[in-house]
């Protein structure tokens, strides 16, 4: 047992302090990896009051990573819920996604546009407006080799006046290969191809095809968009720092919370670390 920092009472090895210091159950799995009793105490929650929004509904699914948890732990892993999400993780990028992209999206559109003023000089899009703003989570595009729908999903998507991003958030984990209809691209470039054959019809105006590239990592993609699109890459780290963000203190908190029950010796060197268990 450890003592937590109000000094207050014993913690337990099935227990941690959240990034507010509060004290939740936690378990851990077979390789290691922290996961929360409930979902909701992976994600930042500040000045939503419409909660559960339909994006963190959608993200309710159950997990087959329940098989990395055995005995008490997974009792606790499946205690919040009545079975294991994904969203549970401290791996989870989803959460971080939500943290930082979910809060925002739903501020004033004044405060919006502030940090997207702050997000675009930090990513080096100078003349990218920040007018009619919108971010959106989770939503799937056609595919761009077929046009079936149920194609990638985007973590996080922002439009503007004349701008469209489509981000690849990752938290430990490497960018995902053997895509598309013949198994011969990647994340990154499937999402470059459908803003270069698709963007001009689908989102006019926009001057700006941006594919961004967020993670805990510095080396975590490579540029294989093709020509007419702009590659952008940047870090948890970075983001969780603009303080135009309406929760920068919070979110700071969060970030340093995460990193630090996420990254181990073996892992903080990373290669290919699993986003969930």
């Amino acid at each position: 047992m450890t003592q937590d920092n109000r000094g207050t009472r014993e913690i337990s090895s099935n227990e941690m302090l959240d990034w507010n210091d509060r004290i939740i159950p936690v378990a851990h799995s077979k390789g290691g990896v922290k996961a929360v009793a409930h979902p909701y105490d992976n994600l930042i929650r500040t000045g939503i009051t419409a909660w559960p929004p339909p994006e963190i509904v959608q993200k309710f699914y159950k997990s087959r990573q329940s098989r990395a948890f055995e005995g008490k732990d997974l009792e606790i892993a499946t205690s919040g819920l009545g079975y294991y999400c994904d969203l549970q993780s401290l791996h989870s990028e989803d959460a971080i996604t939500w943290s930082v992209f979910g809060t925002i999206a739903r501020s004033p559109q004044t405060i919006l546009e502030n940090w997207l003023k702050h997000l675009f000089r930090l990513i080096d899009l100078p003349d990218a407006n920040t007018d009619n703003a919108e971010i959106f989570l989770w939503r799937r595009i056609p595919h761009p080799d077929t046009l079936v729908s149920g194609g990638p999903e985007i973590d996080v998507g922002i439009t503007t006046s004349n701008t469209v991003i489509l981000c690849e958030a990752k938290w430990l984990s490497g960018i995902g290969a053997a895509q598309g209809k013949a198994k011969d691209k990647d994340q990154i470039q499937l999402r470059g191809e459908f803003l270069a054959k698709y963007g001009t019809a689908i989102f006019p105006g926009r001057l700006h095809k941006v594919v961004l590239g967020i993670s805990l990592l510095p080396d975590a993609f490579k540029d294989t968009t093709p020509e007419g699109v702009s590659f952008r890459t940047t870090s948890w780290q970075h983001l969780s720092a603009l303080t135009s963000h309406p929760l920068a203190n919070e979110l700071a908190l969060y970030f340093e919370w995460k990193r630090g029950n996420s990254l181990t010796p073996k892992n903080a060197k990373h290669k290919n670390a699993n986003s969930a268990i």
